[in-house]
């Protein structure tokens, strides 16, 4: 596959399971990321958000699954329970969690099988599914050829469920899917501070990781 064809949408159709394949990791991880929060030292009131964000600082995070990346200190990333190397270069499930601004950032990396067309038609569909709510969609190409990393982070305005997906992978074997939520309903209005500090969280992720 051409390298111009990672970051372009492929064509074909993908399982009617859309978003399934390639959330399920991560997603299983959310009742333990939610647990592991309460530790947070400052209560706040149901559907209160944190707004004052601490300074930007980032940390090396590596882990068993097969890729490396800068992510904030203000937050943790979860590797599902069990998740071994082995086992994680075939799937892996990570949780990036944000306990002061109540968010998670869902990260699916899969080993290719011939299927990376497919994957990434998954990643469009997913990302489809919000154009009813969206303001707009503003997607944006990540072209790391010395790093062979390839994708596209999709900006995704309005009340929306997740206000940035994204899809990297190297074009051969590796296929990594994110995608950021909140605990509270959509509101784009009084979540755009805290959304606007994830996404540059999140583009700072897409281009510092490397594969293992």
């Amino acid at each position: 596959m051409r390298r111009s064809d990672i970051v372009e949408r492929a064509t074909g159709h993908g399982p009617q399971a859309t978003g399934f394949r390639l959330m399920a990791p991560g997603l299983c991880l959310l009742t333990f990321a939610l647990i592991s929060c309460s530790d947070d030292p400052i209560p706040k009131p149901r559907g209160q958000l944190r707004l004052d964000l601490p300074d930007t600082a980032y940390t090396q995070w590596s882990g068993h699954c097969p890729f490396t990346a800068e992510v904030p200190v203000y937050a943790f990333a979860l590797e599902k329970p069990g998740t071994t190397a082995a086992s994680g270069d075939t799937v892996c499930g990570v949780t990036l969690r944000f306990p002061g601004q109540r968010a998670s950032v869902f990260l699916t990396c899969r080993k290719v099988s011939g299927d990376l067309s497919e994957l990434i038609n998954d990643a469009h569909a997913f990302k489809d599914k919000h154009e009813a709510k969206a303001a707009r969609i503003r997607p944006e190409r990540v072209e790391r050829a010395d790093a062979r990393v390839y994708g596209t982070l999709f900006d995704v305005e309005g009340d929306v469920a997740s206000p940035m997906l994204f899809y990297l992978t190297d074009s051969t074997t590796r296929f990594l899917y994110g995608a950021l939520y909140f605990d509270t309903h959509p509101n784009a209005d009084s979540l755009k501070p805290v959304t606007d500090r994830i996404r540059e969280d999140l583009r700072r992720f897409a281009q510092t990781l490397h594969w293992k």
